[in-house]
């Protein structure tokens, strides 16, 4: 394996962003609304991932190159050998590299094709996070089917019934990942919408909206758009029955089928890497 030509990363400098809006305000007083710089919490070590993820994944650092070593990664960044050996740490433990004693730290292959884009890289850089994302959103779905079974009046389970009934007609029209997932968001919020109160459909809505990137790549995937309608199907159901339960329960366990699949797919593609 031969090392790649060095990269030149920015040095870091934690005080970079704040001097610059020191000195603006020293500089001039605005009569105008001011337009202020962005200030960066982010620590050496982040700081020094982030770039190094950076020149991996633009290809600076192909599969099988040999990254610098931990004393010229120190100098290229101005940074400790502390912070550059937990930064490295950082990308091993998501699998973007392998740390091999005495040889160095060598960039392992990527995620396989299908999977590329911000949704891969997202798993590969934030897993944890992300899981937890789903266990909240799951958490919070149950509730809102529990809600809905309860609460729901005519006319809302009336709305539920159709959601539902679009969603199936797309999927066996083979429509496109994002067509079912405008359509799979619209029958969830349409549940959050059925019970009482605002709350619960807002926060739901912003989970919804963090997580398209990743409803394109599940409904991607042979079959699963079926199981959806499967799974949708005995939660409308159990709405409708009034079994808040069930409805609890089927909703949770939902969401809790994506999140397991983010585990899989974690673990699969590290260990064919």
């Amino acid at each position: 394996m031969q090392a790649a030509q060095q990269v030149r990363p920015t040095t870091i400098s934690p005080d970079t962003e704040i001097g610059k809006i020191t000195t603006m305000a020293a500089t001039s007083r605005p009569t105008s609304k001011p337009s202020f710089v962005t200030v960066s919490r982010l620590g050496p070590t982040q700081q020094a991932q982030n770039q190094l993820l950076a020149a991996i994944s633009s290809g600076d650092y192909p599969p099988g190159t040999l990254l610098p070593s931990e004393r010229v990664l120190c100098e290229m960044f101005g940074v400790s050998r502390v912070s550059i050996r937990e930064a490295l740490a950082g990308l091993a433990a998501t699998g973007l590299i392998d740390i091999q004693q005495g040889k160095g730290a060598f960039v392992r292959p990527r995620v396989a094709d299908e999977y590329a884009g911000p949704f891969g890289l997202y798993i590969e850089m934030h897993r944890d996070e992300l899981s937890e994302l789903l266990r909240v959103r799951g958490a919070l779905d149950g509730l809102a089917a529990s809600e809905a079974a309860v609460h729901a009046s005519a006319k809302a389970r009336a709305s539920l019934t159709r959601a539902h009934d679009d969603f199936k007609a797309a999927v066996l029209a083979s429509a496109t990942p994002q067509a079912l997932t405008a359509l799979d968001v619209k029958f969830h919020e349409a549940i959050a919408s059925s019970g009482r109160g605002t709350l619960l459909p807002g926060l739901l809505k912003e989970l919804n909206n963090l997580l398209v990137e990743s409803r394109h790549i599940l409904f991607a995937r042979e079959g699963q758009p079926k199981r959806s309608v499967a799974d949708h199907a005995v939660i409308l159901q159990a709405i409708l029955d009034g079994d808040s339960a069930k409805a609890q329960l089927c909703a949770t366990v939902h969401v809790e089928k994506m999140w397991s699949w983010v585990e899989e797919f974690h673990s699969s593609k590290l260990g064919a890497s």
